[in-house]
């Protein structure tokens, strides 16, 4: 199985990065931080000059499972996770990309995040999984790490985060 992580944060080398650092994977595992690539707002013409969502397409098109890391912000993610989450709209209604619309469909979600809380944001968590459910994408797992007191992250949860990375029939 291939994993990409598609990564965004104001601070390239925070406690998501560290989060993503517990991730180990037997297959195939790149990291993109999208906080470096030039993609440009969802258009409702679908107009769009050259930028990097395309090549981030064929990028997403090979991989099984897609990791979306993101520190919590406000209850949400990052400026440029949403950017590209809005413009992944792009596949269902863009004319260029319309024999992709199914595209994430075959995929496998997971979420990685870190905030100040304990627990990850319910509100967080709820946009992944509407996000997930309105393209198919399969949610299987979430790892969350705290910055309360200094940064902590259960290894429990990092065993089974990556236990659903790795077989195809874990899921929580």
């Amino acid at each position: 199985m291939q994993t990409l992580i598609l990564f965004s944060s104001a601070n390239k080398n925070g406690n998501t990065a560290k989060t993503i650092g517990k991730i180990y994977t037997d297959h195939e595992c790149e990291v993109i931080y999208l906080d470096t690539l030039n993609i440009t707002p969802y258009r409702y013409d679908n107009q769009y000059p050259d930028d990097d969502f395309y090549c981030l397409i064929d990028k997403i098109r090979h991989a099984d499972n897609i990791v979306f890391a993101s520190p919590v912000y406000w209850y949400a993610v990052t400026a440029p996770m949403k950017n590209l989450i809005d413009r992944l709209t792009e596949l269902g209604d863009s004319p260029k990309l319309k024999s992709q619309a199914n595209l994430l469909t075959s995929k496998r979600g997971f979420v990685v995040s870190s905030s100040g809380n304990r627990r990850l944001c319910p509100i967080f968590r709820a946009f992944f999984s509407e996000f997930f459910e309105y393209n198919k994408i399969k949610f299987v797992a979430t790892l969350h790490a705290s910055d309360r007191n200094g940064y902590h992250i259960d290894n429990k949860n990092i065993e089974l985060f990556n236990s659903a990375l790795n077989h195809m029939d874990v899921t929580h």
